[in-house]
Formats: C-alpha cells, sequence, structure tokens
C-alpha cells in the first residue's frame, strides 16, 4: 500500500543504505526551508467496511494512506520533540502515548493497578469513559502551534510543522 508519492515501505527497508543519505539532505532542506512536497500532505484515502450493509456509507471508515518518506521525517521531528519535552520535564507520568517503554497497555495497566488498590483499601472508584469523536480533526491547527511554542517547541521543527498545513 502506497501513498500519493507511490513509494513502498518495503523499497525503504531494502534501499535504507542506499537511500539513507540523500534522503537526510532532503530531509534537512524541508527543515530548513519549511517547505513540505505536496505529496507528503496528501493522502491516498480508501474506504474500508467495518460491518453491516454493504450499501450504508456509514459502515465505512476511511484509511488514509500518506507518504511512506514523510513518516520517516515525521517519526523524526516527533522524537525531537518528545526529547525536549521529556528533557525539560514537561510530560507527565500518566502520559503514555509516544513514550519509550509505554503503551496502551502499560496505561491500562497502571489503571488497573490503582483501581485495585482503591478497592483494596474498601474504596470507590468512579470512572467517567469519554468518547471525542473526531478530536484531532476538531484542534486548531494555530492554536497548536502557539501551545507547542509556550513549550518551547521552536525554530526548525515548528516552522516546519507549521507549513505542514
Amino acid at each position: 500500500s502506497c501513498g500519493p508519492d507511490n513509494v513502498h515501505p518495503h523499497v525503504l527497508q531494502k534501499t535504507a543504505k542506499a537511500t539513507s543519505v540523500p534522503l537526510s539532505h532532503i530531509f534537512q532542506q524541508s527543515l530548513d526551508t519549511g517547505e513540505v512536497p505536496e505529496d507528503w500532505r496528501t493522502a491516498n484515502i480508501t474506504p474500508i467496511h467495518k460491518k453491516g450493509d454493504r450499501t450504508d456509507p456509514s459502515n465505512y471508515r476511511p484509511v488514509s494512506l500518506t507518504s511512506q518518506v514523510c513518516k520517516v521525517l515525521e517519526s523524526i521531528v516527533r522524537d525531537k520533540i518528545v526529547d525536549h519535552l521529556a528533557t525539560n520535564n514537561l510530560l507527565s507520568e500518566a502520559q503514555h502515548g509516544f513514550r519509550q517503554g509505554r503503551s496502551c497497555l502499560t496505561n491500562l495497566l497502571e489503571t488497573l493497578e490503582l483501581w485495585t488498590d482503591i478497592l483494596d483499601e474498601g474504596d470507590c472508584a468512579d470512572v467517567a469513559y469519554l468518547d471525542f469523536r473526531k478530536a484531532f480533526d476538531l484542534v486548531s491547527h494555530k492554536l497548536l502551534i502557539y501551545k507547542m511554542s509556550k513549550y518551547g517547541i521552536s525554530g526548525q521543527i515548528l516552522e516546519w510543522i507549521d507549513h505542514f498545513d
């Protein structure tokens, strides 16, 4: 499955030695200029059937296939941001997403341990489950950039993210 740039993930894996230096130059130029190639900002969207009547559009979910090359640079940018946040103690211990050695499973296990301790002490645990539908779709890009700057994300990384839109 390929994104708009038609680069298959296996191609990147199999040619990593030969393509790592040229890609690093492309990545650096993108970061230096803040320019993001059009193919990196678009996606091939494929509807995937979830369940039920195949003629009902609500029974499908969209899967976006984006540029594999861009995903590599995005992971580099993510790592730089997470490193900055961790180094400056800006991440809550409750934050499990995007952190090395943590996952949804470790979050679940910590939560279950907390609930077990509360119940073992004879106390009650109230739980509220919230579903923020399309939460990421509703985040203001301008507000996100502002918040990132307030957390000390700046320079090339912030400019690159700002130009991604």
